[in-house]
């Protein structure tokens, strides 16, 4: 079945082409892949392309509903740019989305091949405290921190975390990183505050980083358990041999007198 052409709808400026993601929260300043199979969001995405606008991607309440109406769907989501796109043999769409803004949705639209939606652009215009460069540089470090803990992590993302200087995109870009529900990620998305929001960062980094730490002692404990039972296995073993060196020697010694 052919996708219907899209390029022939203009939206207006406050409607956005939406791509439902059913178990995946994309945050502004953030590079991620996606993947796209359903058909309303492959015409979301041919529209965008043709027409050369963003796009919304917005979190599923529930990730078995295949066609998801507005009580399905979060409220906030984040209009994305497509900085890259390609089709598979089997007609999957792989797309890399770069995360612009957080939107509100006010209501579907109808009449498009794709979902559409009426939305509110959520600017972030909060003055920079004392307290909020305070929380933003306990983060960063927290976040490199988190980064030396886990295995084969590229170096480039700890150097992206040093450049991000404004407060907001650091909390954005760090939520991206971290091994947490997608529940939870979606609440951090709707924290517009920012100095919120990185005081919530803050906190499950750091649950984070404590899981890790304890992970790895109880792993160095096992190990030393194992390595200390090979040893005394292995004592035990080469004790046994000196017995048995030690008797047969006895044995020839008394055979001798």
């Amino acid at each position: 079945m052919e996708q219907p052409v899209t390029s022939q709808f203009e939206l207006p400026a406050d409607v956005i082409a939406l791509v439902p993601m059913r178990n995946v929260v994309l945050f502004p300043h953030v590079l991620m892949p996606i993947t796209v199979g359903r058909v309303r969001s492959i015409a979301t995405i041919e529209h965008a392309l043709q027409s050369k606008v963003p796009i919304g991607i917005v979190l599923q309440k529930d990730a078995a509903v295949d066609n998801p109406g507005l009580e399905a769907l979060c409220g906030t989501g984040t209009i994305a740019n497509i900085v890259r796109h390609m089709t598979s043999d089997d007609k999957t769409h792989h797309v890399v989305c770069q995360g612009v803004e957080r939107f509100h949705i006010e209501a579907l639209i109808e009449g498009y091949p794709f979902l559409a939606a009426r939305i509110k652009r959520i600017e972030e215009s909060a003055p920079i405290t004392t307290q909020t460069e305070a929380l933003a540089l306990q983060l960063r470090e927290r976040a490199i921190e988190i980064l030396s803990l886990l295995p084969g992590v590229p170096a480039e993302l700890a150097h992206a975390l040093q450049a991000t200087r404004a407060p907001s995109d650091l909390a954005d870009i760090t939520a991206s990183l971290l091994d947490t529900e997608v529940s939870e990620k979606q609440m951090l998305l709707e924290t517009i505050d920012t100095e919120e929001r990185l005081q919530k960062v803050l906190h499950i980094l750091s649950r984070r980083i404590e899981v890790l730490r304890l992970s790895q002692e109880i792993g160095e404990r096992t190990k030393e358990q194992m390595e200390d039972r090979e040893r005394k296995y292995l004592l035990r073993e080469q004790l046994k041999a000196i017995q048995k060196e030690l008797g047969e020697d006895g044995d020839n010694v008394k055979g001798g007198h």
